[in-house]
């Protein structure tokens, strides 16, 4: 059997990776509860160094809430034609102390360290302000603190600036019936 070129080997993976998001499809969390564990594990992983995500159990638990179809909270997962996850993404409710003024949140966009960079995160991000819009959602905030260049080529913007959690933030909003292109 002769041995496989590495580099070829690194060409067919970036070939299939690259077309990933062609054969993949977002589908509401509440339509695969199975993968609740699975995806409070990895944000735990993540980002355990921050108290939203410090516990578990409670992470587990706010996606429970977000595993339904009708209303926020709604937690949308990215699958594999083969059923693998993906990532992830949520639009959440009140998700900043000291600011009830803001009411819808997108939040938790994780995409498997392996797929990040290929527009799977854009993919989730855009069908959160979708069904947000399906929902009669007019306004969403999301808060980062260092990837504010990259949510404002879709449109976003920000409205100030936060301490959260020991961490400067910029907190942005995007009007979610603003046509963009992800």
């Amino acid at each position: 059997m002769v041995p496989l070129d590495p580099s070829f080997l690194y060409t067919l993976a970036i070939r299939l990776l690259d077309g990933l998001h062609k054969v993949m499809r977002i589908e509401p969390l509440a339509d695969h509860p199975y993968l609740i564990a699975k995806i409070a594990k990895l944000l735990h992983e993540e980002w355990s160094d921050f108290p939203p995500w410090a516990s578990l159990p409670i992470i587990e638990a706010r996606l429970l809430a977000g595993a339904q179809l009708k209303q926020p909270p709604f937690t949308l997962v990215a699958l594999s034609a083969m059923n693998e996850f993906l990532g992830t993404a949520s639009v959440k409710l009140f998700e900043l102390a000291g600011h009830q003024d803001k009411e819808h949140w997108l939040g938790e966009v994780f995409i498997l360290n392996t797929l990040r960079g290929r527009g799977l995160g854009s993919a989730l991000t855009n069908e959160c302000i979708q069904r947000s819009i399906d929902l009669g959602i007019h306004t969403l905030f999301l808060y980062t603190p260092d990837q504010q260049k990259l949510y404002e080529r879709f449109g976003w913007h920000e409205v100030e600036q936060s301490m959260v959690d020991g961490e400067l933030v910029s907190i942005m909003a995007r009007n979610a019936a603003q046509k963009t292109s992800f």
